[in-house]
């Protein structure tokens, strides 16, 4: 019996519930890909024209940034506790400052401790999400500051240096004699003294990074160190280890 096509056309086209030469929402669209409501439909359904669905809209805008999640981007639209919030562009501006400078602070902490994380500030405002920016800022320039003092990272002292060739503290005569000098002009890039205190009076090729802080074997360059500094780095390292 002979095929009737019109019919078959008919049913593929119900099934299909769209037309082959509907168009679609052109890429680089939030709703990309979809198709678009030609004219053949009408009657309910969303208001937006472009788009056949029947899910709900999403409320939040595409620049909308949610402020709990600290998220990076622009400052266009925040949702701080539940609610949609837009800055002004002078808090914007401050938001943009203060976030570059938290991340900065925290990306150089965490160079050298790699597990730490400013303590979480609450806050309820456009303002208080500036004052929480400004507070990981703070705790991160106090890590780094305690760090230092404990000969982890390049101390306040810190000038000149030499590349290291590797984690092994066989030195040559070349490399004492330059750390040697540098530690005399600058003295300890920890403490800054210059007098080293050792026996015989050479200072201390310290790597920095630490070895016991550099699992990822980064690469590290030697400073002059005191034996007090030297001896306190290593004590605060034991200590500290498991927390590193």
């Amino acid at each position: 019996m002979q095929q009737d096509h019109s019919l078959y056309q008919l049913y593929e086209r119900i099934e299909r519930k769209y037309h082959p030469d509907q168009p679609r929402v052109p890429k680089g669209n939030p709703d990309g890909g979809q198709w678009t409501n030609d004219g053949r439909n009408s009657g309910g359904g969303r208001q937006d024209p472009r788009v056949i669905s029947d899910a709900t809209p999403d409320a939040i805008r595409p620049d909308t940034r949610y402020a709990q999640g600290r998220a990076r981007g622009t400052f266009g639209r925040l949702i701080i506790n539940g609610q949609q919030v837009e800055p002004t562009p002078a808090q914007q501006a401050r938001l943009a400052v203060v976030e570059a400078q938290a991340r900065e602070t925290i990306r150089r902490v965490q160079e050298l401790d790699p597990k730490w994380q400013p303590r979480p500030s609450d806050y309820e405002s456009v303002e208080g999400l500036i004052a929480a920016y400004r507070s990981d800022a703070q705790q991160a320039n106090e890590r780094i500051s305690a760090l230092q003092q404990a000969g982890i990272g390049p101390g306040q002292f810190a000038t000149e240096s030499i590349p290291a060739r590797g984690p092994d503290r066989e030195f040559t005569a070349a490399e004492r004699r330059e750390i040697n000098r540098i530690g005399s002009e600058n003295g300890c890039h920890t403490c800054g003294v210059k007098n080293p205190g050792t026996l015989r009076g050479n200072f201390v090729p310290d790597h920095q990074p630490p070895n016991a802080v550099n699992p990822l074997g980064r690469e590290q360059r030697l400073y002059p160190q005191c034996i007090g500094c030297s001896d306190f780095q290593g004590g605060w390292i034991r200590g500290n280890s498991g927390k590193m």
